[in-house]
């Protein structure tokens, strides 16, 4: 969930204090008990607090991922995330609802499907829902609307190097938006290659290929708008 600051040492004493036992427990802290503490005081239970009130708004995709299901990683969490409106709803999801969508394999199916009927469970996510732990489809969840006609359509696309007009996860976005797909690797497979700063090897990978198209950040905005 990506919680600032909270780490392993800060759950182990909370463990030993009683005051965390599963993961609920973490949006339902005391915070004048914890600025009491040795080693604390009220700034750093203010800094741990924002945090966790931060954490609680995220969007569901990141709340799937934080359950440490066996094998619901990112991507699988993102993809079960745009096809729920509700965190709860998987409690009834059958096998086929889960391999139905593209990329969702056997075992991701059977192991959420597992997590989902353990009642308590269920229990712990009601509970932080009612602290206040978001559990809707958010506008993060949803997912992206293709513009029509889009010019990279059926394209694959990386970018490389430092983007000095946007970071590169709203590049990616961008470019999914605009119909392309992003991956990782500069390969046979790679359409477009969008290249900021100190580019290096996979700039010159590309130029290697001879297949892939380069293009700088500003060719790449000029293509979109």
């Amino acid at each position: 969930m990506d919680i600032d600051g909270f780490g392993e040492k800060y759950i182990l004493r909370f463990y030993e204090l009683g005051w965390i036992r599963n993961l609920a427990d973490i949006y339902n802290l005391d915070y004048d008990q914890i600025a009491a503490l040795e080693g604390f005081g009220k700034k750093s239970a203010d800094k741990l607090k924002a945090a966790i009130e931060k954490a609680k708004s995220n969007p569901i995709q990141r709340l799937l991922h934080s359950l440490s299901i066996h094998h619901l990683g990112q991507r699988a969490s993102k993809l079960i995330a745009e096809h729920i409106k509700h965190v709860l709803e998987l409690e009834q999801w059958a096998f086929e609802d889960f391999t139905a969508i593209k990329d969702i394999g056997p075992v991701v199916a059977q192991n959420t499907m597992k997590w989902f009927a353990h009642k308590p469970n269920i229990k712990m996510l009601q509970d932080m829902e009612s602290y206040g732990v978001n559990l809707k489809q958010t506008a993060q969840d949803r997912p992206k609307e293709m513009v029509q006609g889009a010019i990279f359509s059926g394209k694959t696309i990386l970018f490389t190097g430092t983007l000095s007009k946007m970071g590169r996860k709203e590049a990616q976005d961008l470019a999914e938006t605009h119909g392309a797909k992003n991956i990782s690797a500069v390969s046979g497979n790679l359409d477009i290659l969008v290249v900021g700063d100190n580019a290096g090897s996979k700039l010159d990978k590309a130029r290697k290929l001879g297949t892939v198209q380069i293009l700088t950040e500003d060719e790449f905005l000029e293509m979109v708008r």
